[in-house]
């Protein structure tokens, strides 16, 4: 960029971007680069770009998909080298949907209680070097088609770790959009890699299961968009009662996987109540102790965390998310939700502060004790304080007018005039018009 080649640069800004997609600067360089000349990219420039060619297939699980299926595949279609799905079932029209691309070859299973037993199959008959994992509920964003291959070229020479790679899967939700870049979708054919577990299914190895220390999570700038957890979908599918049957299923099994009862304890939340989700996560952290690998640790503190404090235990809720921060201190949910107790805590003690200084006002009609009071509460401390009280609740207009109404109170007034020239300046800065009487 800074020797004039805008499109070359632009070529290498956007590289890195799908290499680190959570990054922040690109809109920043975007407009730079409005201010630099295209020129063009060299030969040596392309060589630096070019990744080495590898094979891809898409790899579908359905059941009765017909609402989505054919946006899905439309997506994939033009954009890998073969498409596997594997069907449990179904009665609707999503098979005869799946006749129109002569591409898609499908393939029947039986349905034994298990997501694990279905992608495995589908892994079994794919041919390709690398494998890209969709819901039916999915579809690839119409601009991503080609990083697909080139994300897999720029991973396919890694052999000391088997690269995992997570897009960003933009979830639609019913306040907008969640971002999520947790799911592992892309990875190699060939190196071992299964899944485990009947459901929330994971990426195993037949060395270590789930818990794996050669596999490389690596987020990835390729979005999937996904409308399975708009409200009127989810409902009709009856996903929360299956998952949980599922789920139990696993911790019977596997009791002493701490994956299993995250999971329980997340998707219990929403059906059986916090009580159950807050057992479930003990087990988990119990269990995740022991395991060092178990990478979901703050994720757990900040659940349980949020339980206690929608249940209006804040020194609970306030314990769990100092736990969070124990494992990643920039965790920013974490600090987040410590500044959110912290004001409700900062507000209680206003309220008490408020409540104090009426009693201390009106507690000269009623008190008779052998201790004189200071009769200063009385004429002027009383309402001062309860100035500095309104201020910080944001009543500013409010804690003017308390303290303009204690000059000629108060013996040396100096101070009054310090709190107003406060509340103008703290006006000034929320953009209030400031007053002058």
């Amino acid at each position: 960029m800074k020797i004039g080649n805008g499109l070359a640069a632009e070529a290498f800004f956007k590289r890195a971007l799908l290499l680190d997609p959570k990054a922040k600067w690109m809109p920043f360089m975007q407009n730079e680069l409005q201010k630099v000349p295209r020129g063009e990219i060299t030969s040596d420039l392309e060589q630096l770009l070019s990744v080495p060619k590898v094979t891809v297939s898409a790899a579908i699980i359905v059941k009765n998909e017909e609402r989505s299926i054919e946006r899905c595949i439309s997506s994939i279609v033009d954009v890998v080298d073969e498409i596997i799905v594997v069907d449990s079932g179904s009665t609707d029209q999503t098979l005869s949907i799946l006749q129109k691309y002569p591409q898609v070859k499908v393939y029947p299973f039986q349905w034994n209680d298990s997501f694990a037993e279905l992608r495995n199959e589908a892994l079994r008959h794919v041919q390709s070097d690398w494998v890209l994992w969709l819901d039916a509920d999915e579809w690839l964003h119409e601009e991503d088609g080609g990083l697909i291959h080139t994300a897999a070229g720029l991973f396919s020479e890694m052999n000391m770790l088997i690269p995992a790679l997570q897009p960003c899967l933009v979830n639609y939700v019913k306040d907008g959009q969640l971002l999520d870049y947790s799911v592992p979708r892309l990875f190699p054919t060939g190196r071992g890699i299964h899944y485990s577990g009947r459901i929330h299914e994971q990426l195993a190895t037949p060395e270590e299961g789930i818990f794996t220390t050669n596999v490389l999570h690596k987020p990835i700038g390729i979005r999937l968009h996904h409308d399975g957890y708009e409200p009127a979908i989810k409902a009709t599918k009856e996903k929360s009662r299956r998952n949980l049957k599922l789920l139990k299923l696993m911790t019977e099994e596997e009791p002493d996987n701490p994956g299993w009862w995250y999971f329980l304890g997340r998707e219990s939340m929403d059906s059986e109540g916090s009580v159950e989700s807050l057992e479930y996560f003990g087990k988990a952290i119990e269990h995740g102790k022991t395991n060092p690998h178990f990478g979901r640790m703050a994720e757990i503190h900040m659940l349980m965390g949020k339980i206690h404090h929608s249940q209006q235990r804040l020194d609970l809720a306030e314990e769990c998310y100092l736990k969070a921060l124990t494992v990643h201190p920039d965790f920013p949910d974490a600090h987040f939700q410590l500044a959110s107790l912290a004001t409700l805590k900062a507000q209680k003690l206003l309220n008490t502060a408020m409540n104090h200084v009426q009693h201390a006002a009106n507690g000269f009609h009623t008190y008779r004790g052998p201790v004189a009071p200071d009769q200063e509460i009385h004429r002027w401390k009383a309402d001062a304080l309860k100035s500095d009280i309104l201020v910080q609740n944001g009543h500013l207009a409010e804690g003017a007018k308390l303290l303009h109404s204690l000059k000629g109170r108060v013996p040396k007034a100096d101070f009054i005039d310090k709190k107003l020239t406060f509340i103008e300046q703290q006006k000034v800065q929320l953009g209030i018009k400031p007053s002058y009487n």
